[in-house]
C-alpha cells in the first residue's frame, strides 16, 4: 500500500459506496485508532495519512461519537473550514460532503452549495445529496440546475436525490421531477419517482400521466382558491 487513496472515476454511481468499502479495509493497514470525535477530530487536523484522515472524516458521521452538541459544531466547523480549502483527495472531499449532510448542520450550507460546482463529479454527487439534508427550500432551484444541465449522470441523478431529502414543493420542481419520468434512462425516472413519492407522500404508479394531473388540478386549486384582504 503506497499510503494514498486511489482516484475514482467521477461518473461512477457506485463510486462513493466503493471509497467506503475501501475505508473499511485501510483501517488495518494505516494504524487508525480512537471511538470518540476528540480522536477522530484530532487525526484530522494533524495525521500526515490521507487513508487515516479518510477514516477519520467517515466516522464523524455517526452522531454517537460526540459528546455534547457543541463539540458536533466544532466538528462541522472543522470539516467545512477542510472542504473550502480543497487540498483533500478527492474520494475525501466527497466523504466530507457526505459527513456534512449526516450531521444535518444548516452551518454547512455554504460550503455544500459552492462544492456542488466542484469539478470532480464525485463530489458534486455527494454535495448534491447533502445539500437535500442541509438546504434551505430556496436551494431546490440549484439542484434543479444540476438535474437538468450537469454532464455526468450520477450528479445528475444526485441532485433529484438531493431534492426528495429536501422535499421541495415548489411546482416548477415538481414539474421538473414529472417531465423526467419520462427520461430515457432508467435510473433517472427511478430517482424522480422516489423524489416525488418523498416530497408528495403519494404514489401514483410509475407512469407520468397521473402525476402530471395531479399538479394540474393542485394548480387548479391553488388558482381558484378565494383570496382574503
Amino acid at each position: 500500500m503506497d499510503g494514498t487513496l486511489p482516484t475514482l472515476c467521477a461518473g461512477n454511481r457506485r463510486a462513493l459506496a466503493a471509497t467506503l468499502l475501501v475505508a473499511a479495509g485501510l483501517a488495518g493497514c494505516s494504524g487508525f485508532t480512537g471511538t470518540t470525535a476528540a480522536s477522530f477530530l484530532r487525526k484530522v487536523r494533524e495525521d500526515p495519512d490521507p487513508n487515516t484522515r479518510y477514516l477519520a472524516y467517515h466516522k464523524l458521521a455517526s452522531p454517537h461519537c460526540y459528546d455534547s452538541e457543541e463539540q458536533k459544531k466544532e466538528a462541522v466547523a472543522t470539516l467545512v473550514n477542510k472542504l473550502e480549502q480543497g487540498k483533500e483527495p478527492v474520494a475525501t472531499r466527497a466523504v466530507i460532503c457526505r459527513t456534512l449532510g449526516e450531521l444535518h448542520d444548516p452551518a454547512a450550507r455554504e460550503a455544500l452549495i459552492k462544492a456542488v460546482g466542484d469539478n470532480e463529479g464525485l463530489v458534486r454527487s455527494q454535495a448534491c445529496r447533502s445539500l437535500g439534508q442541509v438546504g434551505l427550500p430556496d436551494d431546490a432551484t440549484i439542484l434543479s440546475r444540476v438535474m437538468t444541465v450537469d454532464t455526468l449522470e450520477d450528479c445528475r441523478i444526485a441532485a433529484i436525490e438531493g431534492l426528495g431529502e429536501m422535499r421541495a414543493k415548489d411546482p416548477r420542481i415538481l414539474e421538473v421531477l414529472v417531465n423526467s419520468m419520462e427520461h430515457p434512462d432508467p435510473a433517472t425516472r427511478l430517482a424522480s419517482l422516489n423524489a416525488l413519492r418523498k416530497i408528495t407522500k403519494k404514489d401514483l404508479g410509475v407512469e407520468a400521466g397521473p402525476w402530471r394531473k395531479e399538479l394540474l388540478a393542485k394548480s387548479t386549486e391553488a388558482t381558484s382558491a378565494p383570496t382574503t384582504r
